[in-house]
């Protein structure tokens, strides 16, 4: 992409996280457009419609705020801790961003597939994870970021405070653990 293109992206995402931010029915595309200074012309160039939209800028926030977490998460044992704040970390996301979610496709898909891009860490982190005694036997690195994406989505849009939806999330990733299986 030349230069401009690359700023006009970016102010199309910071703009469209602010339209999506006031809610479910933000409103027409032509908002965003005006929001970042650019035409709705350029705006379908990029993003073709509201869902490729949402999902580029959740793919931002992804990276800035729930990627620098899975480093710290996949160099461990995967304790139930540790998955749980992970897991809490990425509900919380779509807790806040509840007007960029309702734009989405799907949340869950969306999470898995990014996830999804750190295979081999989750690999390694599940083979830690079962040599410490913390994960189930019959998990697979490729199940991580499925079972992940599930429990934070599913999580994330009942109306529930944050310490019910910890408890709740806990439930789940006890289903992880190798007394369960």
């Amino acid at each position: 992409m030349r230069a401009d293109a690359v700023t006009s992206v970016g102010r199309i995402l910071e703009a469209a996280r602010r339209v999506f931010a006031t809610g479910a029915e933000a409103g027409p595309l032509s908002r965003v457009a005006q929001e970042a200074g650019v035409g709705i012309a350029t705006l379908y160039r990029h993003f073709p419609n509201r869902q490729s939209l949402a999902n580029a800028v959740y793919e931002h926030i992804f990276t800035t705020e729930i990627e620098p977490m899975l480093d710290r998460v996949t160099s461990t044992d995967a304790s139930p801790d540790v998955l749980l704040e992970f897991a809490q970390q990425i509900a919380a996301v779509a807790r806040r961003e509840r007007g960029l979610v309702a734009s989405m496709d799907s949340l869950g898909e969306t999470t898995a597939q990014l996830l999804a891009q750190h295979a081999s860490s989750f690999d390694e982190l599940v083979e830690r994870g079962q040599s410490a005694g913390n994960l189930r036997k019959d998990i697979s690195g490729a199940d991580v970021p499925h079972m992940l994406a599930m429990f934070a989505s599913s999580t994330a849009v009942l109306n529930v405070d944050d310490e019910t939806r910890r408890r709740y999330l806990g439930f789940m990733l006890d289903a992880l653990r190798p007394q369960r299986g």
